[in-house]
């Protein structure tokens, strides 16, 4: 994704913080860094690697945006390297300045960069607890697509389990893109209606649903592959 490199009045608007432009990122690349926390480690001592766990991925999720749209930040972006890789920088000390305020992790904590996580995670075996939200995340989703009919879960699976594009998936259902977006619109507000009342995501007030980015990291963390 290059959005703003590829759109050079975009990138000024974003540099100014016209509330539009910031918009536009924001949806553009919500998703992108709930993904990229739900996989953030953090080292926290002699072979000791911390994650963000669902608990922490919204604060951490709002933390990056607040962080990102910061007049000083706005204009240190150059407009050259992927805006997606400035971003993962961002996401990263934050997910380290959440964990730290929840007293998760020591002060003296660092996110690990993409090669040396890869190094650590090949030589550390997963943590208990690491494992039991693996079997809990694995079960929470098994139970929701059991609820589903059997046309709504071959759309969840394709979708969400598999990661398939919209446009392939129209395909393999033998449906429009128009259809298909009804479709998986109408299964999202009943995943998020799911997921709330297992607790997975809570809303503000009885009267409200779950905000946009609480959803999309709780997504991220429960289907990996899936790309809105």
């Amino acid at each position: 994704m290059s959005l703003l490199r590829e759109n050079p009045k975009l990138l000024e608007a974003f540099r100014r913080g016209e509330p539009e432009a910031l918009t536009r990122v924001y949806q553009a690349y919500s998703a992108h860094v709930a993904r990229f926390l739900s996989r953030t480690y953090v080292s926290h001592g002699p072979g000791g690697l911390a994650r963000v766990g669902p608990l922490d991925l919204e604060a951490a999720h709002q933390e990056t945006f607040v962080r990102a749209f910061r007049e000083q930040a706005r204009r240190a972006y150059d407009g050259v390297r992927p805006f997606s890789s400035w971003l993962n920088a961002v996401a990263r000390q934050a997910a380290v300045d959440v964990l730290r305020a929840a007293g998760r992790i020591a002060r003296e904590a660092v996110p690990l960069d993409d090669t040396l996580m890869a190094e650590r995670l090949a030589s550390n075996a997963p943590s208990p607890e690491d494992r039991a939200l693996e079997v809990e995340t694995r079960e929470l989703v098994t139970r929701f697509l059991a609820g589903l009919d059997e046309p709504t879960r071959r759309l969840a699976d394709l979708r969400f389990v598999q990661g398939l594009s919209q446009e392939r998936a129209g395909q393999v259902l033998g449906l429009s893109r128009q259809e298909l977006r009804t479709r998986e619109n109408k299964l999202r507000r009943a995943m998020t209606a799911f997921l709330v009342e297992e607790g997975w995501l809570t809303p503000e007030s009885p009267d409200t649903v779950p905000s946009a980015a609480a959803t999309a990291a709780v997504l991220a963390l429960l289907f990996p592959h899936f790309v809105p």
